[in-house]
């Protein structure tokens, strides 16, 4: 049967981070939105974290989703780069920039949780069910779920992440390359307090983070390494897998052991060719995903559902079809090269870091050293990042509902 609770502008699918944060954008702002969640609506937490940026951080706050109660964020104050050799050091610090933290680390799977009970909150109309099919035909996107309701509505968004179904569907091309690296994710509890400040070290295989939780005996590990030796990482018992992890920190940060279980994420660099088209838009990981190794990926899908609702908004004011291109370019417009350029850093980090020719490896140490020395050149690099909010104020990360 063809829905007939609610006359709806716009149809989510997708109910992730970047999903609800743009569901709740849109219905505080007067669209009707209808959204899609293929969860079982279970919350937890998982060994994933996100760094979320001074700018996210900023955006989150001016749309009244921060601070998030059951988000416990751990403000990011500094980030300690080290180079294979161990040699070559840079260090970004909050206090360069005048701002009280470079963002906040958060687990992603209370962050997700957090943003759907706040859009749900709203009343918007939810449906636990997966989009089995999709189609655009007299003026309408129309989305056919499992369960036999259809959904109808001038605009869908596709922000059901990187395997996007809507988008393959929709017979957008996407570019993608798979790095044979997979990124060894668990809790690690630490010998020492890491006072906010986050560890990576690049290694032969891609680079490894600790990066701060709440507790300051406790952090986050993402090591990103070659599919083989990630296997055998997560093979190792505790003991082994602590002494790993050794010859990776040394003792920085005291003994390291391992508090939770260890997860694999495989790592894939993805683009759509085109983010927009005749009654769709692409958000988030269905339009880009990006190395982790600077932690945007999350930031990036922020700063596209920002664009996205500051371009209907825009349409609707001048009476524009919410479904149209012309509705639709100034999003594409602003974010597309952003998220292009990210990328392309990100890509060219990983595979610099990672080559063994002595002359790479002497000009990349040089070049961390030189630049810790510069101060200008660390600001432009964290400003590029989002550390610095849009508003040049300081802002706290702490959590405080």
């Amino acid at each position: 049967m063809i829905s007939t609770r609610r006359a709806l502008d716009i149809v989510i699918v997708g109910a992730g981070a970047v999903g609800a944060a743009l569901c709740h954008a849109l219905a505080v702002r007067g669209f009707e939105v209808g959204i899609v969640d293929a969860e079982t609506g279970e919350e937890r937490a998982s060994v994933r974290t996100s760094a979320l940026s001074g700018a996210s951080l900023a955006q989150l706050s001016g749309l009244g989703l921060w601070p998030l109660e059951g988000v416990e964020a751990a403000p990011l104050r500094a980030l300690q780069v080290l180079d294979r050799s161990g040699q070559g050091r840079l260090r970004f610090d909050s206090a360069d920039i005048g701002e009280a933290s470079l963002g906040a680390i958060v687990n992603h799977g209370l962050l997700e949780a957090a943003l759907r009970r706040r859009a749900r909150a709203l009343g918007v109309p939810w449906y636990f069910d997966r989009a089995e099919e999709v189609a655009i035909e007299g003026g309408r996107a129309e989305v056919m779920l499992r369960g036999g309701e259809r959904l109808r509505a001038p605009l869908l968004i596709a922000a059901d992440g990187a395997q996007s179904t809507i988008r393959e569907q929709l017979g957008v091309p996407v570019l993608q390359y798979r790095y044979g690296q997979t990124a060894v994710c668990a809790d690690i509890r630490l010998g020492r307090p890491h006072e906010g400040v986050a560890w990576q070290r690049f290694l032969a295989d891609g680079p490894c983070a600790l990066l701060p939780l709440p507790d300051p005996c406790r952090a986050s590990l993402i090591w990103s390494t070659a599919d083989q030796e990630a296997r055998r990482l997560r093979n190792l018992s505790d003991r082994e897998f602590s002494e790993a992890l050794r010859g990776v920190f040394g003792d920085a940060l005291g003994t390291l052991e391992t508090d939770s279980e260890r997860a694999g994420f495989p790592l894939v660099a993805s683009h759509a060719q085109r983010y927009i088209g005749a009654r769709f838009a692409l958000a988030g990981d269905a339009a880009h995903r990006v190395h982790p190794l600077a932690g945007q990926g999350v930031n990036l899908g922020f700063a596209d559902a920002g664009a996205l609702v500051a371009a209907l908004e825009a349409a609707r004011a001048r009476a524009v079809d919410l479904g149209s291109r012309r509705a639709l370019r100034p999003y594409e417009r602003a974010r597309k090269v952003e998220n292009v350029a990210m990328l392309m850093a990100t890509d060219l980090l990983n595979r610099a870091f990672r080559d063994d020719r002595a002359w790479v490896r002497a000009l990349l140490r040089t070049g961390l050293n030189v630049t810790d020395t510069l101060p200008f050149l660390k600001t432009v690099f964290m400003t590029a990042s989002g550390a610095r909010d849009p508003g040049g104020a300081a802002h706290d990360a702490r959590q405080g509902p």
